[in-house]
């Protein structure tokens, strides 16, 4: 498992329909965790680790013309699918914008976006998503936290869903998480660059996989 994954993002284009499925599947009820700044997207959580989590996303409104390619592929979702990954960096969000683009990605800035917990409190952070057209959404984008507490120490998935108070913790555990692409050697090679390894492996398309050790068992997103 990589040390540098921060959140993997389970898009659909229903946030109650998420949030349910996923319920399902687990036994663990996602938290709600608010609208983004942009207000087109809102998402719910839930903690893997104390410094990861799964963050279900979904678009907010009716369709718009400008919509971005995030929102365009959750409208798309009917079932919860993997979009992409964020990771952290060791080094400095402008620091790495500038590797990424000495191996190929297109001029990246760093940017910044916030939203307010269901608790008020208020989180911000600084991100960028160096563009490789040679991969896609297989490319993770990078988050720098700042001084906000890490959304994994707010999301309280370690309650099994509707459990009696009485009943011990259940946590649920994220034991592999791999990023399948064509070009794998490729990624894995600019990952490695830039000092994030993830776990890459050839596949004929893009595509993830996340295995989740859950109360229910075993469940693969």
């Amino acid at each position: 498992m990589s040390e540098w994954l921060d959140h993997v993002i389970w898009a659909c284009n229903d946030l109650e329909r998420g949030v349910a499925r996923f319920e399902a599947l687990t036994g663990v009820a996602p938290r709600y965790g608010g609208v983004h700044a942009s207000g087109h997207t809102h998402n719910a959580l839930v903690a893997l680790s104390e410094r990861c989590y799964l963050e279900i996303l979904a678009p907010t409104g009716s369709p718009a013309a400008d919509e971005d390619e995030w929102r365009r592929f959750a409208r798309a979702a009917d079932e919860p699918t993997l979009l992409t990954y964020c990771l952290r960096s060791p080094q400095p969000l402008s620091a790495l914008a500038v590797a990424a683009e000495s191996l190929g990605a297109d001029a990246t800035r760093v940017g910044a976006n916030g939203r307010s917990t269901p608790e008020g409190v208020r989180l911000h952070w600084q991100w960028v998503g160096p563009k490789f057209a040679a991969f896609g959404r297989a490319f993770p984008f990078f988050i720098d936290w700042l001084d906000s507490p890490h959304p994994a120490a707010s999301a309280p998935s370690v309650e099994l869903a509707r459990q009696a108070p009485a009943a011990p913790p259940a946590q649920i555990r994220l034991t592999r998480f791999a990023v399948g692409h064509p070009n794998a050697a490729r990624l894995e090679q600019v990952l490695r660059e830039l000092h994030t390894p993830v776990e890459i492996y050839a596949a004929p398309e893009i595509q993830f996989q996340a295995l989740l050790d859950t109360p229910r068992g075993a469940v693969a997103l």
